[in-house]
């Protein structure tokens, strides 16, 4: 037999959580009905034969081969040039040894490098117990003498996994469920095990389940947001584009700083956002807007009519947005937006727009502290600086606000509208490794951004 060898299941988001899939090895992929078990088994058959692979596909259905291509044709990533060859469910749960003579016939005349049997769990189905373990380990020895990636597709309850003889003959155990999240199915996936992966980062994988997504480009798994591995933090500042708050910070925020800006409704945080990646743009610093509220047409007109040609900017590739409905996403997918945008353009300020939408998307509050905590660590680790914004109620005290992403962020600054004086005042409430003004300064929308008064007014 070859050595062990690392190749591509052909899964977007499944390579990077994995770094590959080890073959040969037998995967099996449970779950119950509906979770898109066959689905994932077709696209990585059909990815397989792109990259020159051989693949066999034996569904055990009552369908016929032409019915089946019909169905499987809807398909987007549907290659149909992988063998197919379907063995009756009838026949399988009622004469299983003759079935296992037919697949051990099948493999043996076409010697695939990738085979997928869909589902395994009818086979052997009349036998009792001790008979139905003899059975599937003379298949597993079938499948042995192959040097071949195989998946068994099972229609199993978690709790069955552990009683079943499958699970135990299998080198891997992908497990996909379905729930609900409020409009959208919440898809999951986990890895019950999974041998020959990363000793290092076996732990990790097989602690942790995995939002996936199923439309008719594909399955799609959404790895978590990971920092780089090789941080190395720039010690050096960068300016804000808002002219009188670098002096606040000592000279400015350090390149790797996140800053939140938060503030009632009227207090022009998306102002700061907008002059905050100007300010980048025209240096040459490539920058994203995430917005939730606004599309991203209306904040180009709203630049516009303070004279901020950000549509130059797009046509140059050095501005792009992503604008969402917080209602619709699932959280893992929003980052890996943001994670593939900034890495294709070399982003260096990120401008999210409104952590409170978040609550849309993610009920529990501490799962948002998560999110916002692994956006912010891997922008960090990326040198990256960042702008985010968050709603708060009114006070008649700036700086003394209950913001609970603070602890999160590197620096704070509080926007404050006064009723008494009709004025707008900000005040910096925390700012991590330096320095900051703690007093109360002035500021006012003009009809060219945010300035801020020389003087301090306490």
């Amino acid at each position: 037999m070859d050595q062990l060898k690392h190749i591509s299941c052909g899964i977007k988001g499944l390579d990077t959580i994995l770094g590959g899939m080890i073959s040969p090895s037998t995967i099996l992929v449970a779950g119950t009905a509906g979770v898109g078990k066959t689905i994932m088994s077709l696209q990585m058959l059909s990815n397989a034969c792109k990259e020159g692979e051989k693949a066999l596909y034996i569904p055990i259905t009552t369908e016929s081969v032409e019915k089946l291509t019909m169905y499987n044709s809807t398909l987007d990533f549907f290659e149909k040039s992988f063998e197919v060859h379907p063995i009756n469910r009838q026949l399988a749960e009622k004469d299983p040894l003759t079935t296992l003579i037919e697949i051990g016939n099948i493999i043996e005349s076409i010697k695939p490098d990738r085979l997928v049997i869909d589902p395994v769990t009818p086979l052997g189905f009349g036998f009792i117990e001790q008979e139905k373990r003899r059975f599937f380990y003379t298949l597993d020895s079938m499948l042995q003498e192959r040097n071949m990636l195989t998946f068994l597709v099972g229609e199993l309850l978690k709790t069955e996994l552990h009683n079943s003889v499958i699970s135990h003959l299998s080198d891997g155990i992908i497990y996909l469920t379905r729930g609900d999240r409020n409009s959208r199915a919440d898809h999951r996936l986990e890895f019950i095990k999974m041998r020959g992966i990363d000793p290092g980062k076996r732990s990790e994988i097989t602690s942790r389940k995995y939002l996936y997504d199923i439309n008719s480009t594909g399955f799609t798994v959404y790895p978590h947001m990971k920092t780089e591995n090789d941080m190395k933090l720039e010690d050096t500042r960068v300016e804000t584009g808002i002219p009188g708050l670098d002096s606040m910070f000592e000279g400015g925020l350090f390149k790797y700083n996140s800053l939140l800006v938060a503030g009632s409704p009227g207090t022009g945080k998306k102002l700061f956002g907008l002059q905050f990646i100007l300010h980048g743009l025209e240096n040459s610093e490539p920058g994203i807007v995430i917005t939730f509220e606004d599309t991203p047409h209306q904040m180009i007109l709203d630049a516009r009519r303070l004279g901020w040609d950000f549509e130059r900017y797009i046509t140059e590739g050095l501005l792009n947005f992503i604008c969402c409905n917080p209602s619709e996403i699932y959280p893992a997918e929003h980052a890996a937006r943001i994670r593939e945008t900034i890495e294709a353009m070399n982003i260096k300020r990120v401008f999210f727009d409104g952590t409170n939408h978040l609550e849309l998307s993610i009920s529990d509050n501490l799962e948002i502290k998560g999110y916002l905590h692994s956006m912010t660590s891997y922008l960090k680790s990326r040198n990256i600086t960042s702008l985010f914004t968050t709603d708060i109620a009114p006070s008649e005290c700036p700086g003394h606000e209950n913001i609970d992403a603070a602890t999160i962020m590197d620096s704070v600054l509080v926007l404050h509208n006064s009723r008494a004086r009709d004025r707008r005042y900000m005040c910096v409430t925390k700012s991590r490794g330096t320095k900051h003004m703690r007093s109360v300064k002035e500021y006012a929308i003009t009809e060219s951004g945010i300035k801020l008064r020389t003087d301090t007014l306490i």
